[in-house]
């Protein structure tokens, strides 16, 4: 456990790291979005493709295709146990869909990615892809219809529909579906393509810590104002998740690796794409911006009991 939480480490360096140049004004909003998309289409998809078509046998990943069962549950009972809470705190019609969405989703892409390679390397990947698949394709069709239903019922179909199709279909989740019809297939990739997407994947954890931290810089937790409804977030986050997926895991007889890294994955701070989202749809940006910063400090303090706990199963 101590070795992994070292590991970890290494990453949230790297975010210090980020936010000393965003200090130094080396980095800022105009570089995190060329590093954002550096790590969507380039190095994320190459870390994907060589993971899932070299790391993994056909039978193995046959073998765990199943156990999608387990993220897709999670976050739909999350969801509703978000939407539960919501109505008892009180929460604004127009903020709803935010705060499920904070309280549900996880940051598989700038977080889970390099934690899941931290702690179980590059084998553990596909089993986290399970969790990422399942997040995208509910993020972008029930997560978007609950952001946007404060609009009318026109704009929020159309709005929606369009942004479905456009988000939803993106490169890591391509890359995804390469790297399994590679390995389906049986092809091996030749020696200097694995090493030319093995160049370009380990830009994957160092990218995205950068723009983490660059993120918290800018965003500044001194200015979080602590309430009711950002101590939900973060309850949900790092302690109604990883108990939701240990009794769902248990409920399901699930494989106690997929346990493990579903629990990893779904125990991580809220999606930047978040507080995109939120300034696209006219919701309370900076309640999302809140959340995100809060839930990335608060993280440091919960790993250590997350990764007791996964290493308790």
């Amino acid at each position: 456990m101590l070795h992994d939480y070292l590991n970890v480490m290494v990453l949230f360096l790297v975010v210090g790291l980020g936010a000393a140049l965003t200090k130094a004004k080396w980095l800022n909003a105009s570089t995190n979005t060329v590093f954002t998309k550096l790590l969507l289409n380039i190095a994320l998809p190459a870390t994907l493709i060589l993971s899932i078509s070299s790391d993994f046998t056909r039978r193995e990943f046959i073998k765990l295709l199943p156990d999608i069962i387990l993220p897709t549950t999670v976050i739909l009972v999350l969801m509703g146990l978000a939407f539960a809470v919501a109505k008892v705190i009180k929460v604004e019609r127009s903020d709803l869909g935010l705060f499920i969405g904070l309280c549900s989703m996880s940051s598989t892409i700038f977080f889970g990615i390099p934690i899941t390679l931290a702690v179980y390397g590059s084998h553990g990947l596909p089993y986290a892809l399970m969790t990422y698949a399942s997040q995208t394709v509910i993020y972008w069709t029930l997560g978007l219809y609950l952001l946007d239903m404060g609009k009318s019922e026109a704009q929020s179909g159309q709005s929606t529909f369009k942004t479905v199709i456009k988000d939803i279909v993106n490169m890591p989740l391509l890359a995804f579906f390469v790297g399994v019809g590679l390995l389906l297939i049986g092809f091996r990739l030749p020696s200097v393509i694995k090493e030319f997407l093995t160049t370009l994947g380990g830009m994957t954890s160092a990218l995205a810590m950068l723009v983490v931290g660059t993120i918290i810089f800018l965003s500044g937790l001194k200015n979080i104002k602590i309430t009711r409804a950002l101590c939900f977030v973060v309850i949900f986050r790092f302690i109604v998740a990883p108990i939701v997926v240990l009794g769902l895991g248990w409920l399901f007889s699930i494989d106690s690796q997929m346990i493990k890294i579903t629990m990893l994955i779904c125990s991580l701070p809220i999606p930047n794409t978040t507080v995109i989202l939120a300034e696209k749809y006219k919701v309370n940006v900076f309640f999302a911006t809140e959340a995100l910063s809060l839930s990335i400090g608060a993280y440091l303090i919960f790993l250590p009991v997350i990764l007791f706990a996964i290493h308790s199963v």
